[in-house]
């Protein structure tokens, strides 16, 4: 019998509009998924047997695609799209080194979701998995996850180890914010 693997996959407005090649990794495999341009939040990316490359038994992958949208949301980026969507923001940026597989990661990912909404137009939220791009990754010296770096005018302007409450998390925000 076919199983379905079941993904989401986070994607800015300018990935979802011209298109955008992302890597999801199952099993330790890493899978290259190809988005079309023009995609909505919602859409849905069907990996055709996939599963079969990544736990040698036939089924396929299927991704829902999410956007963030303009009243907040976290934007998931990669190292090519780091610079741009971090480092040449006009915003103050918040970047979470994170991973699936990271109990305490999973813990702050509703915060990130909700500080998104409620500091809309502020400050934008992005996360990035450290598995799949180790050159950020390495670059800010993610060794112990959650990190979240804090980016003001393209520079660091603090950061954070370990899994913050949100009281937390909202004053580091205020204090960059100034």
């Amino acid at each position: 019998m076919e199983e379905t693997a079941r993904y989401e996959m986070q994607l800015s407005p300018e990935e979802a509009r011209a298109g955008t090649k992302k890597i999801l990794t199952r099993q330790g495999k890493r899978l290259e998924v190809t988005i079309p341009a023009g995609t909505s939040d919602g859409s849905m990316v069907k990996l055709t047997n996939a599963l079969k490359v990544t736990d040698g038994r036939p089924g396929d992958i299927l991704i829902t695609v999410r956007t963030a949208s303009a009243n907040g949301g976290v934007v998931e980026i990669s190292d090519s799209t780091f610079g741009r969507e971090v480092l040449e923001s006009s915003l103050p940026v918040v970047v979470d080194f994170w991973a699936p597989w990271c109990g305490p990661c999973r813990m702050i990912g509703p915060i990130m979701e909700k500080l998104s909404g409620q500091y809309t137009g502020r400050v934008k939220f992005c996360k990035i998995n450290v598995d799949e791009n180790p050159q950020s990754a390495s670059r800010y010296q993610a060794m112990s996850i959650p990190l979240l770096v804090f980016f003001r005018g393209g520079g660091e302007a603090g950061r954070s180890v370990g899994a913050l409450p949100e009281v937390a998390l909202r004053s580091k925000i205020d204090s960059i914010l100034g």
